[in-house]
């Protein structure tokens, strides 16, 4: 058996291929988003473990992973708990989101250089093979290199590390938003326009496409939280 290989979660030298903290990591993903992890329930390592059936490395991996991306948060005994967010935190951090994201614009189309652009093309090519794996956790993560990226090349080390700091809180956003394959398709067009409007030192067009992406997201997560129309009795 290669290194790299061995059951219980060491990774695959493929690149893009799915590690068993991917898997664990997806799947968790995917259970929040079904309702069958809730707010304030907790996950054990050693519960997962016997879950899924891997060694502890890629549990911790995972669970590290979900600390990072806003979806746990410590509780009791320092188990890690899923987070509970409301519709009127959500609304008032894309609030706040949408202004700074605005004042970056300027920024990184000003400052954002040749290296930085080729680096966001690859980032997006990434993005498409994850896309077409349906690897989720894969595609969370590379678009989180594609953002801190962008927020990177307004030079303000401040502004940047608050607005990957709002990213990551609202994942209950981000998150539902990836779930639909036909919006993630809509992603991979998006960012080749933000990089081409980058390209070209148009301001205004890259503002325009940087909002647009955020409050589409926005409000589909604001759509799940609506009940569906009642229909009229015939």
């Amino acid at each position: 058996m290669t290194r790299g290989s061995q059951p219980g979660g060491g990774k695959s030298n493929r690149p893009g291929a799915q590690t068993a903290a991917d898997v664990v990591f997806s799947k968790i993903i995917g259970e929040i988003h079904a309702g069958a992890l809730r707010p304030r329930d907790t996950l054990s390592e050693r519960d997962l473990v016997q879950r899924f059936g891997v060694s502890r490395t890629p549990v911790r991996e995972a669970i590290k992973r979900l600390f990072g991306r806003g979806f746990l948060e410590y509780g009791p005994r320092r188990i890690g708990v899923v987070k509970e967010i409301t519709e009127k935190s959500v609304r008032d951090l894309y609030r706040l989101r949408m202004k700074l994201e605005s004042d970056a614009t300027p920024l990184t189309v000003r400052n954002i250089t040749t290296p930085e652009i080729q680096r966001l093309r690859a980032i997006n090519r990434e993005f498409t093979r994850a896309y077409r794996e349906r690897n989720l956790g894969r595609m969370l993560d590379v678009r989180a290199q594609f953002h801190a990226a962008l927020v990177e090349a307004t030079r303000d080390s401040w502004l940047a590390r608050i607005l990957i700091m709002l990213r990551e809180e609202a994942y209950v956003v981000r998150h539902a938003h990836w779930q639909d394959p036909a919006r993630a398709s809509q992603a991979i067009r998006m960012h080749q326009q933000i990089i081409d409007a980058l390209e070209t030192r148009q301001v205004a067009r890259y503002r325009t496409l940087v909002l647009k992406q955020i409050a589409d997201g926005l409000n589909t997560y604001l759509s799940t939280l609506r009940p569906p129309p009642r229909q009229m009795p015939r």
